[in-house]
């Protein structure tokens, strides 16, 4: 992972917004597939929290769990003295090495940008009974055949780039049990913010209408859902 760009402001000159306009989305896909599988808990740690509004909003959903966001990053930082909650509190630390253990943490579209991305998703792990995963998925033929991995690499910081399939494998080969993973298109709730996303939309929605992973194969914007824990390997 190259943390100077997340610390020399290279990677907030880019993405202004730290994609907070992301955060309600994110928050949502949380809090389905905990629900889903009736998962209790009393805390929440948002790893890679960034900017801090999906970790905000997690403590206003959840007004009586505590929640804590973990960054790296000084330019992330910044933003969250703008955040309130009496349960929520930021911490600009490496989680793996925090000493705390959480009953549910958040990886949101985090482990992409992380260079030994195994050995990361297995160090939080272990802080955490359950680990939920949004894993964007740039892999598809619409990325392949346009500049969209160069984007993804230059403007947005990801250095590795999964499909449905790989995404999935990856949680299962640091070690981790899945408990449950669908796929997600925001399309269908987000409005589009480019000609490009525009122009998609609606093929976009007819084709994951028919099958949201050959969708995401062929034209993309989908990210994968992921609920785990620790398995069997690491006891």
């Amino acid at each position: 992972m190259n943390t100077t760009i997340y610390s020399d402001s290279t990677y907030l000159q880019k993405n202004e917004s730290w994609h907070e306009e992301d955060s309600p989305y994110k928050v949502g896909l949380v809090a389905k597939i905990l629900a889903a599988n009736d998962i209790a808990f009393g805390s929440i740690a948002d790893i890679g929290c960034g900017a801090g509004l999906t970790t905000e909003l997690m403590a206003r959903k959840y007004p009586h769990v505590t929640v804590h966001g973990y960054d790296v990053s000084p330019d992330a930082a910044g933003f969250w003295s703008r955040r309130t909650g009496e349960n929520l509190q930021y911490f600009r630390t490496d989680f793996a090495s925090s000493g705390r253990h959480y009953d549910v943490a958040t990886c949101l579209d985090v482990f992409e940008h992380v260079e030994d991305y195994f050995g990361f998703i297995r160090a939080i792990s272990r802080n955490a009974t359950y680990v939920v995963f949004n894993v964007p998925l740039d892999m598809c033929v619409l990325k392949l055949l346009t500049p969209g991995i160069r984007r993804a690499r230059e403007r947005v910081g990801h250095l590795h780039y999964f499909n449905a399939y790989t995404a999935t494998e990856t949680i299962k080969d640091s070690g981790l049990e899945i408990v449950d993973s669908f796929l997600s298109n925001p399309f269908f709730t987000n409005l589009p913010r480019n000609p490009l996303q525009w122009l998609l939309l609606l093929p976009r929605m007819m084709l994951s209408l028919i099958s949201k992973r050959l969708c995401s194969t062929l034209l993309g914007s989908h990210s994968m859902v992921i609920l785990a824990r620790q398995g069997p390997a690491q006891g």
